[in-house]
């Protein structure tokens, strides 16, 4: 499966024939720059979460109902090419764009999974408790490979 991820501002013309998830904050609607997806008529998966990693008491939290909402999602349309969205296109989006890869390629190491996130979204933070989730529902090691991966930034993965 072919994987791409945007935020609302950057987001690509898309066909048809391209598999499509959204996610933003409860209660608010997409973007000027994103009403292209009007024209989408293809599958499309609208999320509503916050993008937390930490329970507040009033957000919307990533979930297993999210991942299995995904999960249910893929196996229905098998897309060949998925696009993954979020407001920014850096923490939400490359998180379940990271669980898309991982559930697609099982035979692929942690490290080579984020490889290929960071080859298709350089500039990507994915949330660290959607990619907890991730490793739990799929038996892999993902925050390990990520932590390995932003070694050297700053901040590193994930943020204190």
């Amino acid at each position: 499966m072919n994987v791409t991820v945007s935020g609302q501002a950057d987001m690509p013309t898309l066909n048809d024939d391209i598999a499509v998830i959204v996610a933003l904050d409860p209660g608010t609607h997409l973007t000027d720059a994103s009403r292209r997806l009007a024209g989408h008529h293809g599958p499309r998966l609208n999320l509503r979460l916050h993008d937390v990693w930490f329970d507040s008491g009033r957000h919307v939290l990533p979930t297993d109902e999210h991942l299995d909402l995904v999960d249910a999602f893929l196996t229905t349309h098998q897309p060949a090419h998925l696009h993954v969205s979020c407001l920014a296109g850096v923490s939400r989006s490359a998180a379940l764009a990271l669980f898309a890869l991982a559930r697609a390629h099982p035979g692929l190491s942690d490290r080579e999974v984020v490889q290929r996130l960071l080859e298709v979204r350089p500039p990507c933070f994915p949330n660290p408790l959607i990619v907890g989730l991730v490793d739990r529902r799929l038996g892999r090691h993902l925050s390990a490979a990520l932590r390995e991966a932003f070694s050297e930034a700053d901040p590193p993965w994930p943020p204190a």
